[in-house]
């Protein structure tokens, strides 16, 4: 971990998949090797070596930190056994010997003659600005090249490859189908980039190659942008017995117009984010109730660029969904009642007209398990609901609901609520916020946070 800037808020989820990448963890018997990860880490809180800095919509760990006092152990330990160098100025050479790993830091300034010539099999950027890189990584033995701010070029093909984390879509797709061992693909988009329009302001969608099929050792694949997946062979055309699922893949997100054939090819995935460009329901090829195939899917992301009154209708989800984040649509709120009765729903996203319609009203033996709400560019001005609708509501997230008159009078009610958040929203909104603090405050109840922006 010393490998990461002073202060620095460390992903963790970006640190999980670099640890995996590394070979640093085993695999564990039922256990995938991310959540062995999660159990290292968790190992180093409990010890207060590393500190949370951050936490998700539910309360897992999104960023941490590590003590001042504990870097610099870790960066003269590895120093001694040439484990890593972390450099922020320009070096003329590499000191002798093998160094494994180089992680630059935000003053270092790139030398193409150091890094073409360097060993290292792991080379890591936080530069915060954003540079172009020159032709100089040269070494087929690299395994992790971190570079978001970056565009980095191979020369040889990295046969060794786990983990790329670029803004370079040219060098990243292009060269895919050669990183067999790739385990990590992050593409972080800017203008810069080969799908950034500057004419119009807007991403292209990329368009991944078909060796994406032959590439099993995928785990994550995580683009900025959408994505255009192809279509996964056919058995007819790669032999009978080779139809090919990626069996470790677990995040796949943004994909462009998701299509029937795709979800038997990855049965394990957790993350998913797909953007539909058209109307799905006009061509049998995107039928939405494939969904429920995969089984272990958790976090679903929908975005829709189109008026689907149906959507909701047409769609199967899978029962262990825990996040759904739904934005555009227009769906009208009687249907919110497909998505309230699923049973593990544990947040919920609204974003930009994901619904349409001036009133909400839900059903009581809804939303059971629901803990996250976040209401963001939604069309409503009247929210009907008690605290028998969300009884184990603890985060009320309203943002930018300009037309929302106010919080229910009941949501205080509920016993397990932690906090209301309101950001941009109309002056009786805010009022009915403070109000119900107010309320819970004279029953004794200090443990309600109310924050408005």
């Amino acid at each position: 971990m010393g490998v990461f800037p002073e202060d620095y808020n460390i992903c963790v989820s970006t640190l999980v998949r670099l640890w995996i990448s590394e070979g640093f963890i085993k695999l564990v018997k039922f256990k995938t090797l991310e959540d062995v990860a999660e159990e290292y880490l968790l190992d180093l809180i409990e010890r207060s070596l590393v500190m949370i800095s951050e936490k998700r919509s539910i309360g897992k760990i999104k960023a941490c930190k590590i003590h001042d006092l504990l870097r610099d152990l870790l960066l003269s330990e590895a120093e001694k056994e040439r484990f890593y160098l972390v450099t922020s100025r320009k070096l003329d050479c590499l000191p002798q010997g093998t160094v494994h790993r180089l992680s630059i830091h935000e003053k270092f300034l790139f030398g193409s003659e150091i890094l073409s010539s360097s060993p290292s099999r792991s080379i890591l950027s936080f530069r915060e600005k954003k540079y172009v890189l020159p032709e100089v990584i040269n070494s087929r033995l690299i395994r992790v090249l971190h570079m978001a701010k970056v565009r980095p070029s191979v020369k040889r093909v990295a046969l060794n490859l786990r983990y790329l984390n670029t803004c370079d879509d040219s060098m990243s797709l292009h060269s895919m189908y050669k990183f067999r061992n790739l385990q990590t693909l992050h593409i972080q988009l800017y203008p810069f980039s080969h799908s950034y329009s500057v004419s119009n302001n807007s991403l292209i969608p990329l368009d991944l190659p078909p060796e994406i099929w032959k590439m099993t050792q995928l785990r994550h694949v995580q683009l900025d942008a959408t994505a255009n997946l192809p279509d996964p062979p056919c058995a007819e055309i790669e032999g009978e017995n080779s139809v090919i699922v990626l069996e470790n893949l677990q995040t796949l997100s943004l994909i462009n117009n998701f299509r029937c054939k795709v979800p038997k090819r990855i049965p394990n995935i957790k993350k998913l984010g797909i953007f539909y460009g058209k109307e799905p329901m006009v061509c049998g090829c995107y039928c939405l109730n494939n969904l429920v195939c995969l089984d272990k899917l958790e976090t679903l992301k929908c975005i829709l660029h189109w008026k689907s009154p149906s959507f909701l209708k047409n769609v199967t989800f899978p029962t262990l969904l825990k996040k759904l984040t739904l934005v555009f649509g227009m769906i009208p709120w009687k249907d919110m009642t497909i998505v309230g009765s699923l049973p593990n729903l544990q947040v919920l996203k609204l974003k930009k007209h994901a619904f349409l319609g001036l009133e909400w009203e839900p059903n009581e033996g809804e939303f059971l398990q629901l803990k996250f709400l976040l209401l963001d560019f939604v069309n409503l001005k009247y929210w009907r609901a008690d605290s028998i609708h969300f009884p184990k509501l603890e985060r009320l997230f309203i943002k930018n609901c300009i037309d929302l008159e106010e919080i229910p009078s009941g949501i205080g009610e509920i016993t397990t609520l932690q906090s209301i958040e309101v950001y941009n929203c109309r002056v009786s909104l805010e009022t009915s916020a403070k109000k119900i603090q107010e309320t819970q405050q004279s029953f004794g109840n200090d443990d309600l946070q109310v924050r408005i922006v």
